[in-house]
Order: structure tokens, then sequence, then C-alpha cells
């Protein structure tokens, strides 16, 4: 028998690195996950778990696509972009991740009361806050507004926001540069002489990083470097109100919902026009039609 090429198929490979990191994800890393653990996932022996791992084993059948995205929780045309290229392991990660949150939940403001009231003159002095109320007000006209006000300044009235156009009306305090660093976080942001530092991974500008970026930008103009560690779902929250808000205002959706083809997946629709990814338009909808903004 004639022997298979090392990595004949790359996607097929890609998809296999993705699957094992998403198993580590899904488990906390409270387990050691082994190739054998992805191979499980479609059955695989020893063999055919090696051949995948390899890049010898093309993974294609919408059937192998279901079984991925069932036993991991997401969805297919996550595994789809992997195997057609559309995504690298790095950018279909991310998704599987998450963006944080778009609310709080019961349990978070319960845990934030508790905190808030063994000690309420560490957060009024720190946050100049006077009520538990005032601590958990996520203050989303005044973080969407600040979102607008940047887009107006920039002349932003097509899709989608390019991000060059919006760093050029903030000021030298903020600095956005690139890294090459691929084991470090694909964007950070820390304060470096008294500017707020932006650095994001170089290369193609992915909807992922977009999204990240304008995150990043909101930390910087809304809600600042210095918070509570207690506060992190607060901010969390607002930082994807006014990412989503920049990267998906309010007036190009209205537009862009008008004009949208009704045969075809909206979500899909809006996430290429809008250059940011599916979950996010997917949250951004949601926002929308419940608070109509």
């Amino acid at each position: 028998m004639k022997r298979t090429d090392e990595n004949r198929y790359p996607q097929s490979a890609e998809l296999f690195r993705f699957c094992k990191e998403a198993l580590n994800i899904k488990h906390a890393f409270e387990v050691k996950v082994i190739d054998q653990h992805v191979g499980a996932i479609l059955g695989f022996d020893p063999a055919d778990c090696s051949h995948w791992k390899k890049g010898k084993k093309n993974i294609k059948s919408l059937e192998t696509v279901r079984a991925i995205a069932q036993h991991l929780d997401l969805d297919e045309r996550d595994v789809l972009d992997i195997i057609a290229g559309r995504a690298d392991v790095e950018e279909a990660l991310q998704e599987y991740r998450g963006y944080g949150q778009s609310s709080l939940n019961t349990r978070q403001i319960d845990d934030l009361k508790r905190e808030y009231f063994k000690n309420p003159a560490r957060f009024q002095a720190a946050l100049s806050v006077h009520t538990f109320e005032e601590l958990t007000d996520l203050k989303r006209d005044v973080t969407e507004a600040r979102a607008e006000e940047l887009l107006l300044r920039a002349r932003v009235n097509a899709l989608p926001v390019m991000l060059p156009e919006v760093l050029e009306v903030l000021d030298s305090s903020l600095l956005v540069t690139t890294h090459e660093n691929k084991t470090s976080p694909a964007v950070t942001c820390e304060n470096i002489n008294g500017r707020t530092v932006i650095s994001h991974r170089s290369g193609d500008m992915k909807p992922y990083l977009r999204f990240l970026i304008a995150r990043e930008i909101g930390r910087h103009l809304v809600v600042g470097l210095q918070t509570l560690p207690e506060l992190a779902a607060v901010v969390d929250v607002r930082l994807n109100m006014f990412a989503s808000a920049l990267l998906m205002p309010t007036p190009l959706l209205q537009t862009a919902l008008r004009h949208a083809e009704p045969t075809c997946d909206l979500v899909e629709q809006l996430s290429v026009l809008f250059w940011v990814p599916r979950s996010i338009v997917a949250t951004r909808l949601r926002d929308f039609i419940v608070s109509s903004n």
C-alpha cells in the first residue's frame, strides 16, 4: 500500500489541534487531555486518531462535523470554518471561549453585594459611589453614547467601521501597536509611562481581533485600567457594550436590517457586513431587539 504523505490534509490537522484545545477549555484544564480523547469524539481507534492528528485523514463529512459540534457544544459553522480554512485555530478558539458577558447574572450581583457590604467605604473611596445600586449600574446609555460620539468625530457613516479611522481622532494618551509573540494574548492593554498601550497580534486583521481591540479602546475611554478586582464582571459587560456599539452602531444596524436578504442567514450576513464575529452579532441583535437600541 502506498504510504500517505504527512499533513496531506492540513485543515484536518488544524481541526485536531482545535478540538484538543477546546476540550481543555471545556474541562477547565482540570483534566489532562490526550490525543485519544480527541479521537474518541469520532470513535476513532489510536491509528485513525494518529492519522487525523498528522493530517493523513480527511475530516469533512457532515456527520463528523455534526459529531464534533455536538460534543464540544458549538456551532457547526465554526467547525466548517476550520475545515474550509476560513478560520485558524486561534480565531476558532477565541470564538469558542467567547468574549465575556453582555449582562450580569444573579449570582454575580449577589457576590458583589456581599463584598460591598463587608466594607462599603473601600468601594466608595475607590469609585466615588454612594450606594450599591450605583456600583452595579452598567451605565448603558453613557457607554453607548461614548461610542457614538467617537464615531461622529471620526465621521464614520459606512460599513464596516474601520478602526484606524476611529483611532485617528483619539489623542496621544492611547497608542496602538502590534507584536509578533505567538505565545502572548492576541490583544493586550497596559499603562506604560502614563499612556494606554494596546498591542495586538500582527498579520491579517480578523473579526475577533477587531472586537478585542474595540474592547480595549473602551477600557481606555469609559472604564480605565485601574479597577477593583471584584468589579471584573461589571467591567466585562461594559467593554462588550462599548465594542458592540462601536463596531455595530445602531443607525447602521437599522439600515443593514432593512436591506438584509430574508432568505439567507441573518447572523452570517451581518457578520460579513460589519466584520465582527458571529457570536457578537447574535448578542447585539438580541440586545437591539430587547432594548430597541
